[in-house]
């Protein structure tokens, strides 16, 4: 009986019964003969081969004799005792109907549906051998069938009577999956991965074969051996799953004992290996792996060099292993080859430099390729400083000479050099310098045409001009940069450009200039532009699913703009992903110009699209998850955790981008080391639309990671890390982390929870829970609170005695200050408008902050009311976001119709939260806490940024920022937080100091240092005080900032380019922290002073702030490696006042107070925007 390979799915039953009715097997060879045969011969109907057809001498016949013999065989040996029929009794025939079997494989109506989908014949139609022979080949082509054949069955006596066909298919096997069952090795360690690393063709779906299994079990058997285990068993076997289409192939290795070094013998004529052998590490004893070995070959070969032979000849390292003691021997042989010395005239360089210019000092290699790019490499180094046409010519002189290398000491010996033959001579490599005049690149201009500028194609430009940051190493030129090679890549890489804004014959010529002065060099880019050629219109050929008018609604190119073939080019791929958004995955599309008469002097061109197959709409039939591991009911969650995070269901249109989503999507997980998401036929929906079903092989990481650190600070002492993490934890993908960081001064606990699905909104989207609980004890508390509070003065912060320890204002020892502080929370977000980046977020948070120790600090008057703080509060947040970086492009483009804004004709806009150049950001937070949710104080918080980017091209792309942030809070139902007992002072109606706001720094008022702006509170240290020498010292009143319940600032920039690496931004700060609300808007505090108080009058007055008004100028300087340097220089107009108490007669601090003013000038430094 004979087979043949196929494969795909469908289902018809016949009813009548097999044992009584004569039947005839036929494979797809037999037929592909037979069709073959009848579509050579003549006439209407391919059956009119006559019955003796084997011994005709017919056309066809004798065309395909060999066949027909091949054919009379397989029927003779397929046809049952009972029938006698041939191919031709069934030709014309109606078929009552078609079954499609499995062989070796239980049913599956659905892979049987959609093999029938694939057949070419169906019931109730007439038998054709073609039909059949074609039937068996698509079986075939579909990748699914390993054999396949056909049985036909008369239903009724008689040659006439109907037949019944039933396709026995012997279903493809698949891998599912690829295990390693390793014996750990008591040697060198193996890892899985690295078995992994060494088979090939194992990803899932891929065609199971013995052949696949056997080179995989060799490639494994030699990777095992280049470790050493010359022993090793490797045992492959498979294992099929319930449907019998897919296989787990295991691997089972046991490595066996390592094999150990006997001996390693070095005999390499003219070289005495004894110094190199104790630095080897295959000595005699150690366990034998060939990275070993390469290693131990590369340092003999080091040697060499170092002793100035440059070319060792060194043979390949025989390998010689005695089996019964498994003992490896080693034997190296080789020759020193000549002596080989380099000199470079004129250029001085350290041997370190040498090695990294100079391939033949580093590599050891004298071939002619080696000493050309030293040579190129010079050549680099002289054009970095400024040498820019110099030229490095490499000569070769032999010692003494070798006639067969013709005239020695020539440019030409270098391309013969064989160290083979030179062993006992001397070699000697100079590179020969012409440096010629050294320039500075001052000025690279085009012209010929007002389209381009430099600015426009500095980035894609080899050349490079002088810049003033050369002096630092990885941000500039110093002196410029290019070569005559250079030119030459500039000069095509402004001929692309033209062309693809419409320019096609534009042509580009290279001038050079040189300044009075004879030091600058100009370059210019001359372009001929030719005549422009303009899209006179779009065309769009052979769609019939979509209209004309909704695929040119896919395209940017605006008719009657400059014609570039990039932009059409991506025109028509829009066009394709409009088409597989759709369902319609396997469309094509040609793309064609067609010349059209000149208008005037400009060229016409019609874009063509032609869409030459617009395929089938395709819908996801089933999602498979292939690949994870466990019970039976652990698969089933992980598969449902799976589908759950995909952006794909059952029943959805099979779209391209949500197949990358998905797999992304699974990747972001961190779940797995790969994800492969497949699609596989699935024969055909009711409507008559494809179906397949989409497959996601997975190999999963170990869900829970352990790790763990240490380290040691001055500050804090020895330092222990515990982080233990599950990345599908419950098996549904959800995250969990225990973290613990500790030290004698310093401890810190926190769990995490992350559910990234917690609730399905909209079509595919979740919005994530995130709750977290932390415990953290800091005994550095003069580090944990903001810098501007704990500064103090001359640097003291504590009072302590000449052994460390802290002291009470009466001298007393007391214990070092610690807060305690225990944080709850629950988050959730929610996205509103991808488009505009709107995102809603609302949390809950428990806070318990516990102050201990306050004794020493010398602020603790500003700590005291703070010392016990409990908040419990729902907040809530929205953010929109649309700003975009945009710069310029060259091509006509549409905008898309949902797109508010629309750029420069020309510019390419895309979203940029550092460095933005339009659009808006808009922030506002709302949080409320409550002493009835377990808080001791109860409160408002409101904080709003709104930031506006605009840019204005006709001021060399000026970019004008601004930025407003408003913070507002109150208090309500106040209470008594520590000051006079039973009294609700002023201290009690502010925000506790880790909620307040606070402003000043590199980000917010330039004019101050960090959070020193705002209003601030007199200490008067009291006790005694050691400076850093351990000597008493005396301390005068100062103040610090404590921020207050009320924030407005307002920053106003220009970011003026200067140069494409450089930007000046002239600034405008204004606003500050107000205590009060009222205060920020005039509003008089009516408070009663005690009288005669002066240090409450003080106080008074210096919690009083004003608006404040800051100048300045910054320069932002664009690094190689992301990002721009931000140097800000504020002048503060207004600098606010400040009173400090003095003593007065009585010693008392009651005397006329004195004025500190803040410094009025800053200097910032930062990365990045200041927003």
């Amino acid at each position: 009986m004979g087979q043949a390979e196929a494969g795909s799915h469908n289902h018809w039953q016949s009813e009548e019964r097999r044992h009584k009715t004569p039947c005839a097997y036929l494979s797809q060879r037999t037929l592909r003969f037979f069709a073959d045969a009848l579509r050579f011969a003549a006439g209407r109907r391919a059956t009119k081969l006559r019955r003796s057809w084997p011994g005709s001498a017919t056309v066809a016949a004798q065309r395909f004799l060999s066949g027909a013999f091949l054919m009379v065989a397989v029927l003779v040996a397929g046809v049952t005792a009972q029938a006698s029929s041939t191919p031709d009794d069934y030709e014309g025939r109606l078929i009552s109907s078609i079954e499609i079997t499995f062989e070796g494989s239980p049913a599956d109506p659905a892979a049987e549906a959609e093999f029938f989908s694939i057949l070419r014949v169906a019931p109730n139609t007439e038998y054709s051998a073609v039909g059949i022979r074609d039937s068996l080949q698509a079986l075939f082509e579909s990748g699914r069938v390993a054999n396949a054949r056909i049985e036909v069955f008369e239903t009724t006596p008689g040659k006439k009577g109907p037949v019944r066909l039933r396709f026995v298919i012997q279903r493809q096997v698949q891998i599912g999956d690829v295990k390693f069952e390793l014996t750990p090795p008591a040697g060198t360690p193996i890892t899985e991965d690295e078995l992994r690393a060494r088979v090939n063709l194992t990803q899932p779906g891929t065609r199971l074969s013995k052949q696949i299994i056997l080179h995989n079990s060799d490639e494994l058997q030699v990777f095992l051996r280049d470790r050493g285990y010359f022993n090793a068993l490797v045992e492959p076997s498979e294992q099929l799953d319930p449907s019998g289409t897919r296989a787990t192939v295991t691997y089972r290795i046991v490595p066996g004992e390592q094999s150990h070094v006997e001996s390693f013998n070095i005999n390499i004529t003219g070289f005495d290996a004894t110094a190199v052998k104790p630095s080897l590490q295959l000595q005699p004893g150690a366990s034998f792996t060939r990275e070993a070995l390469g290693q131990d070959i590369k340092l003999i070969r080091q040697s060499l060099i170092d002793l100035g032979y440059l070319a060792p000849l060194l043979a390949d390292a025989r390998v010689e292993r005695d089996a019964e003691r498994n003992q490896i021997t080693i034997n190296l042989t080789g020759a020193v080859g000549p002596k080989v010395t380099v000199v470079v005239k004129d250029y001085p360089m350290s041997e370190k430099t040498a090695r990294e210019l100079l391939p033949v000092k580093r590599e050891g290699n004298i071939d002619q390729s080696a000493i050309i790019e030293g040579a190129r490499r010079l050549r680099n180094k002289l054009q970095e400083q400024g040498y820019f046409f110099t030229e490095v010519t490499p000569v070769c002189t032999v010692t003494p000479p070798a006639p067969e290398l013709g005239t020695n000491g020539t440019a030409a010996t270098c391309e013969t050099l064989n160290p083979e033959t030179l062993s006992g001579r001397t070699v000697e490599i100079r590179y020969d310098i012409e440096r010629g005049r050294r320039f500075k690149l001052t000025d690279i201009r085009i012209t010929g045409t007002n389209k381009l500028t430099f600015a426009d194609v500095a980035a894609d430009l080899r050349t490079q001009k002088a810049s003033a940051l050369g002096l630092i190493p990885l941000v500039g030129y110093g002196r410029g940069y290019t070569s005559l090679t250079l030119l030459e890549q500039d000069r095509r890489t402004i001929e692309a450009y033209m062309r693809d804004i419409g320019y096609r014959r534009a042509h580009v010529d290279v001038l050079q200039g040189v300044s009075l002065n004879g030091e600058s060099l100009i370059v210019t880019f001359q372009v001929t532009e030719g005549p422009l050629t303009r899209v006179a219109g779009a065309e769009v050929r052979g769609n019939k699913i979509y209209t004309d008018q909704r695929l040119r609604d896919e395209l940017k190119t605006v008719i009657d703009a400059p014609y570039s073939r990039s932009q059409a080019r991506a025109d028509g791929e829009r066009m394709l992903a409009l088409y597989a958004r759709e369902g319609y995955v396997n469309a094509q599309m040609d793309f064609s110009i067609v010349e059209l008469p000149k208008k005037g002097e400009e060229e016409q061109v019609r874009l063509i699209y032609s869409i030459t197959n617009e395929g089938d709409k395709v819908y996801i039939n089933r999602i498979i998850v292939n690949g994870v591991t466990g019970s039976a009911k652990t698969q089933r969650t992980k598969r449902d955790a799976i589908v759950r995070a995909i952006s794909i269901a059952e029943g959805d249109v099979l779209r391209s981008d949500r197949i990358a989503d998905s797999e992304r999507e699974l990747y972001l997980t961190d779940a797995y080391r790969q994800v492969i998401i497949r699609t596989d036929p699935a024969g055909e929906t009711a409507s008559g639309f494809k179906r397949r079903d989409v497959i996601i092989d997975v190999e999963e990481k170990k869900p829970r990671v352990m790790d763990y650190g240490g380290g040691f600070s001055t500050d804090t002492g020895a330092l222990g890390l515990l982080e233990i993490s599950n990345v599908n934890l419950m098996n549904k993908l959800r995250q969990g982390a225990m973290r613990l960081r500790a030290s004698r001064q310093q401890q810190r606990l926190r769990f995490e929870y992350l559910d990234p699905r917690f609730a399905r909104y909209g079509e595919k989207q979740f919005a994530p829970l995130a709750l977290s609980v932390e415990y953290q004890r800091d005994s550095t508390v003069t580090r944990f609170f903001r810098s501007a509070i704990d500064r103090g003065t001359l640097g003291i912060v504590q009072r302590l005695d000449n052994k460390g320890n802290p002291l009470d204002e009466f001298g007393l020892k007391v214990k070092e200050p610690t807060i305690n502080r225990f944080t709850a929370t629950i988050e959730t977000q929610r996205i509103i408008n991808p488009k505009t980046h709107s995102i809603f977020f609302a949390r809950y948070s428990y806070e318990d902050v516990r102050l201990f120790n306050l004794q020493s600090l010398l602020v603790k008057p500003i700590l005291q009311p703070d010392r016990a703080v409990r908040l419990s509060r729902f907040g809530a947040s929205y953010v929109r976001d649309t700003r975009e970086r945009c710069e310029r492009g060259f091509l006509g483009q549409v905008r898309s119709k949902d797109e508010a804004e629309v750029g420069a004709p020309g510019e390419i806009c895309r979203y940029n939260q550092l460095d933005a150049t339009r659009g808006d950001f808009f922030n506002v937070d709302y949080a409320v806490a409550l002493r009835q949710l377990g808080g001791n104080v109860s409160f408002n918080r409101l904080q709003a940024t709104y930031r506006r980017y605009y840019k204005v091209n006709g001021l060399r792309g000026t970019v004008f920022a601004g930025n407003t942030t408003l913070g507002l809070a109150n208090l309500f139902n106040p209470r008594d937080r520590g000051g006079i007992a039973g009294t609700i002072d002023e201290i009690d109606r502010t925000l506790p100091i880790s909620e307040r706001f606070f402003a000043g720094g590199s980000t917010t008022l330039r004019g101050f240092n960090f959070e020193e702006a705002g209003p601030r509170q007199v200490i008067i240290p009291q006790g005694p005080f050691l400076d850093q020498n351990k000597k008493v010292v005396g301390l005068n009143p100062f103040t610090v900032p404590v921020g207050g319940n009320a924030l407005a600032v307002l920053n106003l920039e220009a970011r003026i380019p200067v140069t494409k690496a450089l930007q000046a931004v002239p600034f405008y700060d204004g606003g500050n922290v107000f205590r009060r609300v009222g205060d920020l808007f005039g509003k008089k505090d009516n408070t009663p002073v005690p009288p005669g108080d002066v240090l409450a009058a003080i106080n008074a007055a210096n919690l009083r702030a004003h608006w404040t008004n800051t100048v300045g100028l910054g320069f932002r300087i664009q690094t190689p490696f992301g990002g721009a340097l931000a140097i800000d220089y504020g002048f503060l107009l207004n600098p606010p006042e400040f009173l400090i108490p003095q003593r007065g007669p009585t010693g008392d601090f009651d005397g006329t107070p004195a004025i500190y003013r803040l410094k009025r000038t800053q200097l910032h430094f930062r990365f990045t925007q200041t927003f």
